[in-house]
Formats: C-alpha cells, sequence, structure tokens
C-alpha cells in the first residue's frame, strides 16, 4: 500500500488543507476501517474536493466498496460572514489579494468532477450542489449512518447547519473534523453553543501543525462518544488492533489484559479472554502470581495461543513480578512497545 504521505501528494494539488491535518484525516479514516464503525464519509464544505479525495483514495486502498464519500457545497463559493463570526471574517471577503482568498473558495461542480476523475475516484464519490441550509435537510436521509463528519464551512451559520442536520447521524464511536475550530470565531461559538444546547461533553482535541517552525494548531475533532473516548485513545485503539492483527491470525485465541478499557474491536476476527475471564467475560484481578499463573494455563489448555497486554494493564510487570518473570522466561516475547507486549504461548515445535 501506498504511504499515507504519498495519498495526500497524491490529492495536494486540489486542497489548502494543511499538510498534518490530512495526515491526520487518513489516520481518522484508517482507524475507522480498522475497528469497524459503520458508516459513511461526508465532507461539508469541498473546495476543489482533496480532502475528500483523501478519504476516497483510504477507502480504495483498503478494498473498501461498500461506504461512499459524501461532499456538500454549493461550488459559487463562501456565503457572507456575519457579525456573529468576527471582525477577521467580516474583512475576508474584501481582502481579495489575500493568497488564501481564492476567489471566495469558488470551485464549480464541473471542476471537482473533473479533478475526482483525474484520480480514478468517481465511483467512490456522491456530489451534491446545494446551500447546507437546502442540501442537507433534502438528502440526509440518503446518507444514513455516518462514521465522520468533516466540517469546512468557516462561517457560524454553515457549521451550525451542518452540525444540526447531520449529528444525529453520527454512528457512537464516529469523528467529527472541525477544520475552522481556531481559525473563525463564528466556527468555534457554533460547535460550543450546539454541544452546551445539546449538553454533550465531548471532549475537543487539536491537530497540531507547524508554521514557519512554529507550533500552531491546525484543526480539530472530537468523537462521538457516551463515555469519555478522545480520538488519541481510538487512535491507540486502531494502531492496537494493527499490531494484534499482524501477529494473531484471524480465528485464533488470544487472551488480552487491558482492565476491560479497550473495545472488543481492537481483537476483530479473533477470540479474545480478558483476564482473569469467567464465561468469556473481565472477572477482575488475580488475588496474586499463582493465581495469574494457574489462570494463565488453565486458558492455555483450553486453547489460548497468544497473551496480549495493552497499555491499561502495563503496571502488571510490577505489581506481579512472578507472574511477569514466568512469562518471561517460558515464553517468546514477539512484540513490545509503548502499546501492546504479547507472548507467544504455542508449544515449542
Amino acid at each position: 500500500m501506498e504511504s499515507l504521505t504519498a495519498l495526500v501528494e497524491k490529492v495536494r494539488p486540489f486542497t489548502m488543507v494543511p499538510e498534518r491535518s490530512l495526515l491526520e484525516l487518513a489516520r481518522q479514516v484508517w482507524a475507522i476501517l480498522t475497528l469497524g464503525i459503520p458508516g459513511h464519509l461526508v465532507e461539508c464544505g469541498v473546495w476543489r474536493g482533496g480532502a475528500a479525495f483523501l478519504m476516497a483514495e483510504v477507502l480504495r486502498h483498503a478494498g473498501v466498496r461498500d461506504r461512499s464519500v459524501w461532499l456538500f457545497d454549493s461550488f459559487e463559493g463562501l456565503p457572507p460572514p456575519q457579525e456573529i463570526d468576527g471582525a477577521k471574517a467580516l474583512a475576508y471577503p474584501q481582502n481579495r489579494a489575500d493568497p488564501w482568498y481564492h476567489d471566495n473558495c469558488r470551485a464549480s461542480l464541473e471542476d471537482v468532477r473533473g479533478n475526482a476523475a483525474s484520480l480514478g475516484l468517481t465511483s467512490y464519490l456522491e456530489l451534491v450542489k446545494g446551500w447546507f441550509d437546502q442540501s442537507l435537510p433534502a438528502n440526509r436521509d440518503r446518507i444514513g449512518p455516518i462514521a465522520l463528519l468533516r466540517i469546512d464551512g468557516d462561517w457560524y451559520a454553515s457549521v451550525r447547519g451542518c452540525l444540526e442536520n447531520l449529528y444525529d447521524q453520527v454512528v457512537e464511536g464516529g469523528l467529527v473534523v472541525l477544520d475552522d475550530y481556531f481559525a473563525w470565531d463564528g466556527c468555534s461559538i457554533a460547535v460550543h453553543e450546539f454541544l452546551g444546547s445539546r449538553r454533550l461533553a465531548h471532549r475537543i482535541e487539536g491537530v497540531v501543525g507547524t508554521n514557519q517552525g512554529v507550533e500552531i494548531y491546525e484543526s480539530a475533532v472530537f468523537c462521538k462518544s457516551k463515555g469519555r473516548m478522545t480520538w488519541q485513545w481510538m487512535y491507540h485503539e486502531y494502531v492496537t488492533a494493527q499490531q494484534i492483527g499482524r501477529l494473531v491470525a484471524p480465528g485464533e485465541t488470544l487472551i488480552l489484559a487491558d482492565q476491560a478499557q479497550l473495545g472488543r474491536q481492537v481483537t476483530r476476527g479473533r477470540r479474545a479472554l480478558p483476564f482473569l475471564e469467567r464465561d468469556e467475560q473481565y472477572w477482575g484481578l488475580p488475588q496474586d502470581d499463582r493465581e495469574a499463573i494457574c489462570e494463565l494455563e488453565r486458558l492455555r489448555e483450553s486453547g489460548a495461543r497468544f497473551f496480549a497486554f495493552a497499555w491499561p494493564a502495563f503496571w502488571w510487570f510490577e505489581h506481579y513480578r512472578g507472574f511477569h518473570e514466568y512469562l518471561r522466561t517460558r515464553f517468546p516475547c514477539l512484540l513490545a512497545d509503548e502499546r501492546l507486549v504479547v507472548f507467544d504461548l504455542r508449544p515449542v515445535r
């Protein structure tokens, strides 16, 4: 598979989004696919299509054909800003010499279709022309569940309209990406007003990039979750799922020590036994090294072939020193990094 950087370079001519935000967007789509979060991908405000094309490129490289990328835009440029958008926004339409003006961010529908065709992505895309207050209500039922909603509407009315019309279709564990959260006052006000009106406690995280060597916030993201799930936690789960997928074949049985903190999607396609377990449900902590060793051997006899420790359980290695020594001296360690330690429990051949 092409590297994420190579995918970003393919769409670079069609987007103003900074590189770090594009790389993060690609990772977010890969995470959604790896963790099995259902739904389509939606971008509101597409300009020449680059960010949406990147999402489609990830779908293509993952061999996914049952998801689409929806592109909503007026294809006539930005609507006029309002007072709530702030002085900087009100001055924007008058500053046509600004290198970021781009004819008021105008790109025609035909231009975007042509760009998509040049990359061979047409079959992955659904393009909808119109102002958000009309196009979103008219088409949201056609979209269905949303796994990732990327909002790049700049102004208060556009961002608030996107959230009001599409947030409810974002699935549990889905992501909402906010391109302009740190750029325009109206965007951040719309986000906070919307979340506050719904009494939603989603944690907003910034994507950090650099500008002339200085770190800056480029964009923001929150995870739609009833708990305290964040994109960073989701990213660690995604990488952990990839690592387990490389080491443990589908259908194999592994023991997973994670304090019942990770979603079961990190072991998709494999039988994962919590530790300790009763009837394959998490049962709590071992009382001591002896109980841990006895439980390990019981699960080995029942078919467990690997033992994976995820980062929430790393403190076990210090607390259960005898158990750690038992594992370390009897079973090969296949992986040990900041997220995961995996031992091979299979008999030596």
